[in-house]
C-alpha cells in the first residue's frame, strides 16, 4: 500500500452544520442561473467550486477504507473507475492494485490537483487517467471490472438515483463490481436526516434504498457499517460499505 500513503495529505477541514457539529457534511457550491440547461447547471456549479477554492469536501486523501480493501488484496483488477473523482486520492490508490485506473469529473480545474497528487504517489499517467466528463452521458472506457462510488451517489439530485442504478449496470462488466462507500447515513437520526435532505448535497442515503436500486442488475456481495477506525475523522457511524457484483 506505498502508493496510497507517499503523499502528504492535506488536514482535514472542519466543517459544521446545525444539525452536528463533528460530522464532515458539506455545503453545496452555489447553484448557477437556473436558465441554464440541466447539464451546463452542474458543470458550472462544481467547476465554479474548484476555480474557487470552495472544495470543503476534499478530505485530502484516500479513503481509509478504499486503502484497506486494496491493501488485502479484495479489491483487483484491470481497470477502476472513480466517478466524481475531484482531486484523485481514490483513483491513485486503485492504481495499485488496478492495471488502470481512471477518474471522471465535471471539473476541468480539478485536473491541475489531480495530476500532483499522481505526481506526489509516484503513479504514472497511463495508470491513473483523469477525464472531463458527464457520468451520466460521456464514455469513460467501459467497461470497468470495479466503479468505486464514494459521495458522488449522495451528490447528485435524488430524482438521478434510478438513472445512476442504470447507468452503472451499464459500464460494470459481468463479474464486475460496484463499490459504494454509503455516505451520510442518518437513518437513525429522522430528524436530521430530513434537515440534510432539505439542504444537500450531500443527501442522505439509506443502504437499504441503494441495495434496492440495483437489485434487479447486481446481487450483493456486502452490506455493513463502516468500523469507525475506517472512516474520515468526522463521518465516523455515517459510512455503510456495499460491495455488489453485476450479474
Amino acid at each position: 500500500m506505498s502508493g496510497a500513503t507517499r503523499w502528504a495529505p492535506r488536514p482535514l477541514p472542519t466543517w459544521k452544520t446545525p444539525s452536528t457539529s463533528r460530522c464532515s457534511l458539506r455545503a453545496a457550491p452555489t447553484p448557477s442561473p437556473d436558465h441554464l440547461p440541466a447539464h451546463n447547471r452542474r458543470f458550472m456549479s462544481w467547476e465554479d467550486a474548484w476555480q474557487q477554492g470552495r472544495t470543503g469536501w476534499d478530505a485530502g486523501q484516500s479513503s481509509p477504507l478504499l486503502q484497506h480493501l486494496v491493501a488485502s488484496g479484495e479489491l483487483r483488477g484491470r481497470h477502476a473507475l472513480v466517478p466524481g473523482c475531484g482531486a484523485g486520492y481514490d483513483v491513485v490508490t486503485l492504481a495499485e492494485s488496478f492495471e488502470v485506473a481512471t477518474g471522471q469529473d465535471l471539473a476541468p480545474t480539478a485536473r491541475a490537483r489531480f495530476e500532483e497528487v499522481r505526481a506526489q504517489a509516484g503513479i504514472s499517467p497511463e495508470r491513473a487517467l483523469y477525464l472531463t466528463g458527464d457520468f451520466f452521458h460521456d464514455d469513460p472506457g467501459a467497461p470497468f471490472d470495479l466503479v468505486w462510488d464514494y459521495t458522488f451517489l449522495c451528490a447528485i439530485d435524488p430524482s438521478l438515483r434510478p438513472r445512476w442504478a442504470a447507468r452503472m449496470a451499464e459500464i460494470i462488466a459481468p463479474g464486475g463490481i460496484l463499490a459504494a462507500l454509503i455516505f451520510p447515513v442518518l437513518q437513525d437520526h429522522p430528524e436530521r436526516e430530513a434537515e440534510r435532505m432539505a439542504q444537500g448535497p450531500p443527501f442522505p442515503l439509506r443502504p437499504a434504498d441503494v441495495e434496492a436500486l440495483i437489485a434487479t442488475d447486481f446481487t450483493t456481495r456486502r452490506l455493513e457499517p463502516v468500523p469507525a477506525r475506517l472512516s474520515h475523522p468526522g463521518r465516523e457511524g455515517l459510512e455503510w460499505l456495499g460491495l455488489f457484483v453485476r450479474r
